[in-house]
């Protein structure tokens, strides 16, 4: 095995967690080291919407919101339940608006205030209209230069030619294009944008959500010369008189060990591809034709798996396993598979959700982590959890169904690829989904008598962030149409996660505990590796994001700090006093 020169921490993964640790620890005077499995940098990040759920933060100070830690506090609280955990809750509070500062104030980062975007339960005690979510700006990929190559892409299904499709103003035009001159100008831009930096760069280079948030990051890290390994897989921790010093790693076929002295930080994404730890802990069918991770392919649990191995205690006291999102399964033009996550075509007017007793189960507009924990409680016992979001031809040009893009773009591909199920009537429909005909009609029939007064028994718009990815201009109420104006189509949907909740049970300075709760000495989890902070709830958006940023953060920070402890050096003693100002 071959021993190559040793670090001052050692961290394991490329996303947001990842890169946030790494950044801060090396402002904080630590030679770092970044080790990612896959070949590309981003991590579950990259191919994320990119929000973050950080309460306190300047951007909505400087908007003039008026909240306060105490209202998020009680808003967690209640979220969480029987769950929550006070501790590690107040740790986030405390440092999450000093995250964000300090990203803004020495990074690439930067952010736009998520204006009039509430929490998903704003109704709830504690909730807020607007504040807690913050939206990475748009970043020019140029600016990473050859390492634009090495910057993981979105998934197909979440762009547009390829393009990202920024949420807001962006998406509003894209469906506009054909009833707006403006709109239509404003896309014809966009892809003229694209195509040319296609040409010169060989891949769109205006980057928005996730991509841009981990371009950011990615930014940083060349510019204040962080070293990094793709393509590397950490299989091992190395231990000394009980205290993790370095990693064993496989590259090539090749074992080696790294050394850091003062710990190894684990940001490996959790377990979403782990067959073995989902059938553990998630509850439900998870093979692949019954459950589907958003997540990349290489996030196949390492980190927890390595912890595990080392005495670490695996936190699974949570109300959901997972940060679940409705997710179809495409066939793909060249045979492929794709993934496509049903963010915001359930909220709108005349699309409505059954199980294959072809009755509803949930208000659709509820955010999707809500809406897949209801198809989960209503497939109870069921080998086969799934449903089928469903329109008319009218809802279907006009918003589009899943993968399934409005007017003008074209439809019957997907139709011939059988992702889009058509039927001239409701019973055909119904009997061409394996839906039950009889009652599937009876659904529909008091689901169009309600909209026709502009309400749904299920609630549906019944909230401002509902209402917000309903249509505007619909009325009275953005989130409630009829179903009636055949052909009608539906789209099978499968229960699937962003990205896991359950992992390694740290303490509020993210050090990982062993099995007795003592910590583990210089071992530390950050982002999905370790256990979630809100019980198994999803609180807003960036709600993984948010405490991702915020614990990658003060992670980097305490170590540096432990560090200066033990150094004493001179240079130490300057870099404390630099961490005071974000003390």
């Amino acid at each position: 095995m071959r021993m190559t020169t040793d670090y001052d921490l050692i961290v394991v993964g490329s996303g947001a967690a990842g890169l946030a640790t790494a950044i801060t620890a090396g402002h904080f005077g630590l030679s770092v080291l970044i080790l990612e499995k896959a070949d590309v940098i981003g991590g579950t990040t990259a191919l994320s919407g990119g929000w973050l759920w950080v309460p306190g933060n300047e951007l909505a100070q400087d908007a003039g919101v008026n909240d306060s830690l105490a209202a998020a506090r009680t808003y967690i609280a209640n979220e969480a339940g029987p769950h929550f955990d006070g501790e590690r809750v107040d740790s986030f509070l405390a440092h999450a608006g000093e995250m964000v500062s300090f990203f803004r104030q020495h990074t690439a980062v930067d952010f736009n205030f998520g204006n009039n975007y509430p929490d998903y339960h704003p109704d709830h005690p504690g909730g807020a209209q607007q504040g807690r979510s913050i939206h990475p700006k748009p970043f020019d990929g140029a600016k990473l230069g050859r390492a634009l190559s090495q910057l993981a892409r979105p998934m197909p299904e979440s762009t547009f030619m390829g393009m990202g499709l920024n949420s807001g103003p962006d998406l509003k035009h894209f469906l506009n294009a054909t009833r707006s001159l403006r709109s239509a100008a404003f896309v014809m831009g966009k892809i003229a944008d694209h195509m040319f930096s296609i040409l010169r760069h060989g891949r769109g280079t205006r980057l928005v959500n996730g991509n841009a948030l981990a371009a950011r990051l990615f930014r940083t890290v060349l510019d204040m010369q962080i070293p990094y390994r793709t393509s590397t897989r950490v299989v091992d921790l190395v231990r000394e008189d009980n205290t993790v010093v370095g990693v064993v790693v496989d590259a090539n076929g090749e074992r080696e060990r790294i050394l850091g002295k003062h710990g190894v930080v684990l940001a490996a994404g959790g377990f979403p591809q782990n067959s073995e730890l989902k059938a553990k802990y998630y509850g439900h069918p998870t093979e692949r034709n019954h459950h589907v991770s958003l997540a990349p392919f290489a996030n196949t649990g390492d980190g927890t798996s390595m912890a595990i191995s080392h005495g670490a205690r695996i936190n699974e006291n949570l109300s959901s396993s997972a940060a679940w999102a409705p997710v179809s399964i495409i066939k793909r033009p060249d045979g492929s598979t794709g993934r496509f996550f049903h963010l915001i075509d359930r909220a709108k007017p005349g699309v409505l959700a059954v199980t294959v007793d072809g009755e509803r189960f949930v208000n659709e507009s509820t955010n999707y982590h809500d809406f897949v924990r209801a198809l989960i409680d209503a497939c109870d016992g069921r080998q086969d959890v799934q449903c089928f979001m469903m329109c008319d031809h009218r809802a279907l040009r006009r918003y589009g169904l899943g993968a399934v893009r409005p007017s003008p773009l074209g439809y019957k591909s997907f139709i011939r690829s059988g992702y889009l199920l058509r039927g001239s009537t409701v019973e055909q429909l119904a009997r061409c989904a394996g839906i039950q005909p009889g009652r599937l009609e009876a659904t529909v029939a008091r689901f169009n008598a309600d909209a026709r007064e502009g309400r749904d028994a299920l609630g549906k718009g019944s909230t401002s962030y509902q209402r917000l990815l309903g249509d505007s201009d619909f009325t009275p109420n953005p989130c409630v149409g009829e179903m009636k104006d055949g052909p009608f189509y539906a789209v099978k949907v499968l229960p699937g996660d962003l990205g896991t909740y359950v992992g390694i049970d740290t303490d509020s300075e993210t050090r990982v505990l062993d099995i007795h709760g003592q910590p583990i000495p210089n071992l530390y989890a950050v982002g999905n590796d370790s256990a979630s902070i809100f019980g198994g709830a999803y609180p807003g958006a960036g709600a993984t994001l948010g405490p991702a940023m915020t614990f990658g953060y003060l992670c980097g920070k305490q170590v540096a700090r432990a560090a200066s402890s033990e150094q004493g050096a001179t240079s130490s003693k300057a870099a404390i006093s630099s961490m005071t100002t974000f003390a």
